[in-house]
């Protein structure tokens, strides 16, 4: 596993090298914020630990960059910050997972493992299409009715997720630990959050189609009660 270590802390930087190579990882160090953003441009990694405090170009910015540019490689940032709010920001961003400084190596380690494991089940067509909805996971792309949609990165994520599993019910919990990587940093009203602003977004895509898929746009996304979400079986039938 080839992964990326940005981070300007050098004798930090140099025990987790150390350590990962120990484990059998191929480590490449990066200390610049704007080198790493270049390199993440040309290279894909199966994992970027990324902090987020850096020379020239902090992780914010360039985990933004990168997502923007459809780098989707799983990224987890480091920070010395422990608020929520730098959490949620980091996420939002497109962070797969959070960590704060200091942490054992072990729940380090873990991560990366975590990541890796969810890199590889998420492995879907480049293309997948519901009803009149297609997703390109490559380009990063939605287009709904011909139309090319925006969908912020965990709006994205959502939809991949409820498109490749067009049946499975899916809990608060799974959405938060395959969209935002990990159930713990993320309250509920920011999943629901996100639901709602991804549906809202069909919805007015939906207005504007030629053919009516559904009664009521506002439920391309049912809510489960008890249960969690998953997509409408209506527009489910539409796409067979």
């Amino acid at each position: 596993m080839w992964i990326l270590l940005v981070e300007d802390e050098k004798q930090l930087a140099n025990s987790l090298k150390r350590g990962l190579e120990e484990e059998g990882y191929v480590v490449e160090v990066i200390h610049d914020g704007e080198e790493a953003e270049l390199q993440g441009m040309v290279s894909d990694y199966d994992v970027v630990i990324l902090d987020w405090r850096l020379p020239n170009r902090d992780g914010e910015q360039i985990l933004q960059h990168w997502r923007d540019e459809d780098r989707n490689f799983p990224v987890l940032m480091l920070t010395a910050l422990g608020d929520l709010d730098h959490k949620i920001t980091g996420l939002d961003a497109g962070a797969d997972d959070y960590m704060s400084k200091p942490f054992s190596f072990e729940e380090l380690l873990a991560r990366i493992r975590a990541l890796s494991r969810r890199s590889s089940d998420i492995t879907h067509l480049e293309t997948v299409t519901v009803g009149p909805i297609e997703l390109d996971t490559r380009k990063h792309k939605v287009i709904i009715c011909g139309i090319e949609r925006t969908l912020r990165p965990k709006e994205f994520t959502l939809l991949e997720i409820l498109l490749n599993e067009p049946e499975t019910v899916f809990s608060k919990t799974q959405i938060a630990e395959r969209v935002w990587g990990s159930a713990y940093y993320v309250s509920d009203n920011t999943i629901e959050a996100t639901i709602s602003t991804l549906r809202q977004k069909l919805a007015e895509s939906f207005d504007e189609c030629e053919e009516v898929y559904l009664d009521d746009h506002s439920h391309i996304i049912k809510t489960i009660r008890g249960a969690g979400y998953r997509l409408n079986s209506s527009l489910i039938k539409e796409g067979e």
